[in-house]
């Protein structure tokens, strides 16, 4: 136990003497030179299909160019597994408990001040488009509920069973018709805005894609789980390197995971072409984002700005895919929480990869970084220019060599924190103390099916002990424990006698009917609940 312990620190100690050995000069834009920024950030892309093994599955010529004239992390992990959270730690540079962006619904402010804004302030010329979603207020109805609700001990169903839909024809390219269009608008604004600037430039182009598309035949309270794409866009795909992942026996699943399966509807029977056709479509409609990304890269080169631009490319989280019983995100396994970050550009390093653990808050202080802005107080993230180029940064703290990623939304009935640092990942929940914690060394064991937390208690110890010093987790999970309450409690008062009815037709409205009364009385005792 002792020796796992030494060699734990042993490894962080050398990770952090490697980085702090990059220091070697100092980054000095002046006005003049200061590069034009891209970031295209899409939605639910798999973090792990940037570098191999996970590149072999589909074809991505663009994400593969990236690569190889750039930088690409091989660790680099959401702040919290769900689209508006995720959004709101990458724009503020803030941990989600710090921002208090609970869930979809509960994000930043209006008035937050983003990395764009400051870059704004200094000079750039800025532009976003497409899907931002970082502020408060949006999503449906259900989503917000079921959040608030996951303390109720109810299991229902909220999700669609996840399908597979096949439009087109082997010549349909644009699926996707909202990203494309999208695409279109950014290609446009590169060709007659940003090419005639005087001052440097920063765009940002959201995207949808690869998020499941909504199962309109459950309606309009539906959530994504259909898995579009084209023969097209399938033949990208290697369907013999798509694999059927290994469940665990549903009696030795955690009992988040296993509320987290049952919530996305994925408790059911499926054959393992199900499971395949789910993985190649999901992976087909990856390969359509990065042709969105390539056209972005092909207005920028033919404009003759790419050489004097940093694109990055990232993502809000990853989906997994059927594995672990699950689609969708929510989750702190490796397919929903491993996102891509590649940057290349002037100034990084062609071809190098970078395993220290990172986040999307540290995209925040690298943008300033990148454009020569100071560095405000408070953020969470570090700068990664040390490690993409060489290049210190004066008065920049080295990085940790840690991730902090947290969750406190839907499909998950604890509010959940994940440790990632050298090989271990650590996930706790709630207080730490009523429901048993996670551990998975990622060296040894890429699928996550072992949960050696009972073998490591010291390694167990040890990373709860530093994960307390970043966040006093059981004090931020009672305090959204409380939030989900008071919200809960005052959206049924602002329904009057529409309640019953209300409640019955949300996204988990094929199991509520069967027990209606039932569960409104599992309410009202949890509402009654001591906190």
């Amino acid at each position: 136990r002792s020796g796992c312990r030494n060699m734990l620190l042993f490894r962080v100690l050398v990770l952090l003497i490697l980085h702090m050995n990059a220091h070697c000069m100092s980054l000095n834009w002046t006005s003049r030179d200061r590069p034009n920024l891209v970031m295209l950030m899409s939605d639910a892309f798999d973090g792990r299909l940037t570098f191999s093994p996970g590149n072999k599955v589909v074809q991505l010529p663009y994400i593969n160019y990236m690569r190889g004239m750039g930088a690409v992390f091989l660790n680099l992990y959401t702040n919290s597994p769900i689209c508006c959270p995720s959004r709101a730690a990458m724009w503020s540079g803030q941990f989600i408990h710090l921002t208090q962006a609970w869930n979809n619904y509960k994000c930043l402010e209006p008035n937050a001040t983003t990395w764009m804004d400051r870059l704004g302030k200094s000079g750039y010329h800025t532009h976003s488009m497409g899907k931002l979603d970082y502020t408060s207020g949006h999503h449906s109805v259900s989503n917000r509920v079921e959040a608030w609700t996951r303390d109720v001990p109810f299991l229902l169903r909220q999700e669609g069973r996840p399908v597979t839909d096949l439009v087109g024809d082997a010549s349909t390219k644009r699926v996707m018709t909202k990203d494309w269009n999208v695409t279109d608008a950014a290609v446009q604004w590169i060709q007659h805005t940003a090419v005639s600037l005087a001052q440097p430039f920063a765009l940002y182009v959201g995207l949808n894609l690869p998020h499941p598309y909504r199962t309109d035949s459950l309606g309009p309270t539906a959530g994504g789980s259909t898995f579009r794409t084209s023969p097209y866009w399938l033949n990208k795909v290697s369907y013999d390197q798509v694999s059927v992942p290994k469940w665990l026996q549903v009696e030795d699943m955690h009992p988040v995971d296993y509320y987290s399966t049952f919530t996305k509807n994925c408790s059911g029977h499926f054959t393992k072409e199900e499971i395949r056709n789910i993985r190649a479509f999901y992976y087909a409609m990856c390969a359509e984002t990065d042709s969105m990304l390539g056209e972005v890269m092909a207005a920028l080169r033919d404009t003759g700005l790419l050489n004097r631009t940093v694109v990055l490319f990232t993502s809000d989280h990853g989906d997994l895919a059927m594995e672990h019983r699950q689609f969708y995100k929510m989750s702190m396994f490796e397919g929903s929480s491993h996102v891509p970050l590649l940057i290349m550009g002037p100034g990084v390093k062609s071809g190098f990869e970078i395993s220290l653990p990172a986040s999307l808050v540290d995209i925040y202080p690298t943008v300033l970084d990148l454009a020569g802005v100071p560095q405000p107080g408070g953020l969470s993230g570090h700068s990664l220019i040390p490690m993409i180029s060489g290049v210190s940064v004066q008065s920049a703290e080295p990085h940790p060599g840690w991730v902090l990623s947290e969750y406190h939304g839907c499909n998950a009935n604890a509010s959940t924190y994940m440790l990632r640092i050298a090989e271990w990942k650590y996930i706790t929940y709630a207080d730490g103390l009523t429901i048993p914690p996670q551990l998975f060394n990622l060296s040894k064991d890429e699928s996550e099916l072992k949960n050696v937390a009972s073998h490591f208690p010291d390694v167990c110890q040890d990373l709860d002990k530093l994960l307390r010093t970043i966040v006093d987790y059981p004090s931020v999970s009672q305090a959204v424990h409380s939030y989900n309450k008071q919200q809960f409690l005052e959206w049924k008062q602002s329904l009057g006698d529409s309640y019953s009815q209300v409640i019955a037709n949300l996204r988990w409205h094929i199991d509520w009917q069967k027990d209606a009364k039932s569960y409104e009385r599992d309410i009202e005792e949890w509402l009654l609940g001591l906190d």
